[in-house]
């Protein structure tokens, strides 16, 4: 434990850049898009996901209560540091299986779209062992997000719209040779399709492990940065060193999040509002 959070400690001592300041009497506003764009989102296929369900598989940010607090304030560390650095490509990994990035992906999309002036959209992009529609208890039929990335079916067709400004586009099944999938030109031609189409405010990826396949590597170009999710009392520094100093090379690192802990204290703010 103590060595993961000297990791952290690390992490956050190298952050890129320092969150600006908004004007005096700034206010958030609503998301302006234009109609075509507004259009496509309308006419996206719908998908309610149920709370009951949500709450069961962790994922606390679809309302805000107790619960989201920690994932909001990652949820605003991360927007702070993007908008600051113009990046609208996210990647969310982690070293091994059972980190918990899944799940950090979905709290931190619908943490983003719970702020009506963002519009992000999160698509899976762990291909050998998809698990996104399960989590959110997403019926599969026909959900197969890799045929897009493969340019054998439309966006839309792929996408599913949760609430006014999230869309996610999930797998059923496990796609072919995912890593050259990853690293292939109908992929890069795909997500500037969806880009140029939705306009979306920010492109979270669901990434594979990286230490079990070459997937994120070969994906990192194609992102502007990369979230870290590590697991208390399982990740060992070392992974987080060989993960980290391969996504350096060739992205950048936002930096870890500490995954899976037992005891974190009062002063964390999990008490609130209690």
């Amino acid at each position: 434990m103590e060595r993961i959070q000297s990791a952290l400690e690390r992490a956050r001592s190298k952050r890129i850049g320092a969150p600006s300041r908004k004007p005096a009497g700034s206010r958030v506003k609503k998301l302006a898009r234009p109609d075509e764009v507004q259009d496509r989102w309308n006419a996206l296929q719908t998908f309610e996901p149920n709370p009951k369900v949500l709450a069961k598989n962790r994922i606390h940010t679809l309302e805000r209560g107790e619960l989201s607090v920690p994932l909001d304030m990652l949820r605003t560390k991360v927007l702070q540091l993007m908008r600051n650095n113009g990046w609208k490509r996210l990647a969310i990994t982690s070293p091994n299986s059972s980190c918990g990035k899944t799940t950090t992906s979905l709290n931190l999309a619908f943490g983003i779209a719970r702020q009506l002036e963002h519009a992000p959209i999160l698509i899976e992009m762990d291909l050998r062992r998809p698990n996104l529609a399960s989590t959110l208890g997403m019926p599969k039929t026909d959900l197969q997000f890799s045929k897009v990335l493969e340019g054998e079916a439309p966006i839309a067709s792929q996408l599913r719209r949760i609430g006014a400004n999230l869309a996610v586009g999930a797998n059923a099944s496990p796609a072919r040779h995912p890593s050259e999938l990853l690293q292939s030109d109908t992929m890069k031609a795909a997500l500037e399709e969806i880009e140029a189409s939705y306009a979306p405010s920010l492109l979270i990826f669901d990434m594979p492990p990286m230490l079990v396949s070459d997937d994120m590597i070969g994906f990192a170009d194609s992102v502007d940065c990369v979230l870290l999710v590590a697991a208390a009392e399982s990740t060992t520094i070392k992974e987080l060193d060989d993960c980290e100093r391969e996504l350096g090379e060739r992205t950048n690192v936002l930096g870890v999040v500490l995954n899976k802990c037992r005891y974190m204290g009062k002063e964390y703010g999990y008490n609130y509002y209690g």
